[in-house]
């Protein structure tokens, strides 16, 4: 009985003793194997400040054209889950304006909008500003002369996207316009052809390159390819 107990007892610390180194291998190998800490938990989320429409056109622009102008604006700017995944962090609207007219104010009376946006975003830190300047609508709907008396319009819509995209030092001034003299039709009218033109000027301007790729550009971008950036950054300032 007693050489069975002992027996017993050296069992049981021989279980206890292989029972700890286990466990502490098994905790250095899943230590050792456990995934690197994302770069993405590190990163710096991008910071984007897009300014309300400004409206130059003495109230030829209607609350609902102006607004369906914005939404294009934001459409532009939509990143995907972004609220799920904090890619980028839209910056206050009145901060965002507040600073545009202070560098617009500091530049006085010959004030250039894209300079100024490049001066306020290096104030909020941001890697994009982006604004809508509307600068002219017009439309005159009347009969035309003859027997018919066919419905004739005579519509325009002139604006400019303005802003800085601080990735690559870039200035961005893209105006667009249109213009129709022509039988009446809904998709002639001023509010629609700004519509069209906003769709040019966006393309134009490139403001997405100031955030996509979304991953820092430093391990994005190849030496050959940022090379080339840099001189088109260096040209631009020009």
């Amino acid at each position: 009985m007693k050489r069975n107990a002992y027996i017993l007892s050296l069992t049981l610390v021989f279980l206890a003793v292989f029972g700890a180194a286990a466990f502490a291998s098994d905790g250095s190998d899943a230590q050792q194997n456990a995934p690197p800490v994302q770069a993405d938990a590190m990163r710096r989320a991008k910071r984007v400040a897009l300014i309300p429409l400004i409206d130059r056109t003495g109230g030829w622009l209607s609350q609902s054209g102006a607004e369906r102008l914005m939404a294009r604006m934001d459409r532009e700017l939509h990143i995907p889950l972004n609220e799920t995944m904090h890619w980028v962090d839209f910056l206050s609207e009145d901060e965002a304006a507040a600073a545009l007219n202070e560098a617009m104010a500091a530049q006085g009376k010959k004030a250039k909008p894209e300079l100024a946006a490049r001066d306020a975003a290096q104030k909020l830190d941001a890697d994009l500003m982006l604004f809508l300047v509307v600068e002219h609508i017009h439309q005159f709907i009347y009969h035309s002369f003859g027997w018919e008396g066919e419905m004739t319009i005579e519509s325009s819509a002139r604006l400019v996207v303005y802003g800085y995209d601080a990735r690559h030092d870039r200035l961005i001034k893209a105006p667009a316009w249109r213009f129709e003299r022509t039988t009446y039709h809904p998709a002639y009218e001023a509010e629609e052809l700004a519509m069209e033109a906003l769709d040019e000027a966006l393309r134009e301007a490139h403001a997405k390159d100031a955030i996509f790729p979304l991953s820092d550009e430093k391990t994005e971008i190849s030496p050959q390819k940022d090379t080339a950036i840099q001189s088109q950054g260096k040209e631009d300032k020009k």
